[in-house]
């Protein structure tokens, strides 16, 4: 016997569970995982930062979207030093940032202990913070509980459309429903191609990181956020330690991700290269996927050849930090095919978020 159901969400990543959320108290929903926890890949493994220049313009419009939810409680405020050797590389920042320019002698009033050959000067990101991630899934999983079903250790065996509704058979019986929602992370094309559906060319990228104890004398309890503005490093206090990567994108397939000696080695050389020093202690290392859409950007929006399927894919490591504003706007195109008023007054538009602007350009 079917358990029906209006929307069966695939994928209990914080893409799935932000629409979950977001959907269970307008339609019946049933988000379905595989593994017996949530979050147990790319999203609970993630650095929780939240930098709202990170990424592209969809990005940034996302974040700033999700400010206020994450606002409540969820994001200790850390300003972001952008380090540069350059100016020219802050200017980007500069245009799409709050905050300012600050020199040398401000950096090292901010972080001391920062190597000075490591940057002329740095753009400071004043409206960043660090995300409790465990509230934010939490959170995300009792407002999904208290009005839907949440399936864990769940494997699809057969998703098929018949009759005017997805079928998703499981080993607990079949799940039928007039939406399906793709959130699969790194599994999304896979589960695409399962549906009858073309995949979108996903791509999917580890990146490592490390988690270590500073030397004797420096104390980072209250550094801000440290990032190299040409992408390849950062550093992120975590209480009396720092969790850091040199923030490589080296391709995998969909899998349990494990971290790689030489980019770990390659993070400890850019700890080195950041702080001027060598003494840091190690306390653990991990890694996590990232999954990106061709352009870059989020895909949140309805499969323009397979009806009835919507996705939401390709956050590319920023799903913590928009996954409040990606739930909502999923639920009101799925509900009345238009974006939330306040979410299309940062300047986002459906076109600009659908997969169907791979294949037709936004007017």
């Amino acid at each position: 016997m079917d358990h029906a159901f209006d929307v069966v969400v695939l994928g209990g990543g914080l893409a799935g569970l932000s629409v979950g959320a977001a959907l269970a108290g307008r339609l019946r929903v049933c988000l379905v995982e595989t593994e017996d926890v949530l979050c147990r890949h790319a999203s609970g493994r993630a650095a929780a930062m939240f930098i709202p220049t990170y990424g592209s313009a969809v990005v940034t419009g996302l974040a700033r979207a999700s400010l206020e939810y994450l606002a409540d409680g969820l994001l200790s405020p850390r300003p972001a030093l952008h380090l540069a050797a350059e100016t020219w590389r802050l200017t980007d920042l500069c245009d799409r940032g709050r905050g300012r320019v600050v020199d040398r002698a401000e950096i090292a009033r901010l972080a001391p202990g920062l190597n000075p050959q490591s940057h002329d000067r740095a753009f400071l990101e004043t409206d960043a913070g660090v995300i409790d991630l465990g509230a934010l899934i939490e959170g995300f999983r009792r407002e999904l509980s208290r009005q839907g079903v949440i399936r864990t250790s769940c494997v699809p065996q057969r998703i098929e459309r018949r009759s005017g509704r997805w079928r998703v058979r499981t080993p607990g019986g079949a799940l039928s429903a007039d939406v399906l929602v793709n959130a699969a992370g790194p599994w999304a094309d896979g589960v695409a191609r399962a549906a009858g559906a073309a995949p979108l060319g996903l791509s999917v990228l580890r990146r490592s990181l490390i988690e270590a104890a500073p030397p004797v004398g420096v104390d980072v309890r209250n550094w801000p956020i440290v990032k190299a503005a040409d992408g390849r490093g950062y550093l992120r206090p975590a209480g009396r330690n720092v969790w850091t990567s040199a923030c490589e994108e080296t391709p995998s397939p969909p899998c349990d991700a494990q971290p790689d000696d030489l980019a770990v080695a390659n993070a400890w050389d850019r700890l080195a290269f950041l702080t001027g020093r060598t003494g840091w202690t190690p306390h653990a290392r991990w890694a996590g996927l990232r999954t990106f859409a061709p352009d870059r950007s989020p895909v949140v929006g309805w499969d323009t050849r397979t009806k009835g399927l919507f996705w939401v894919a390709g956050l590319g490591g920023a799903g913590v930090q928009c996954a409040p504003a990606i739930g909502r706007c999923a639920t009101d195109l799925i509900v009345r095919d238009a974006l939330p008023g306040d979410i299309a007054a940062l300047g986002l538009t459906a076109c600009a978020l659908s997969p169907g602007r791979f294949s037709a350009p936004c007017l």
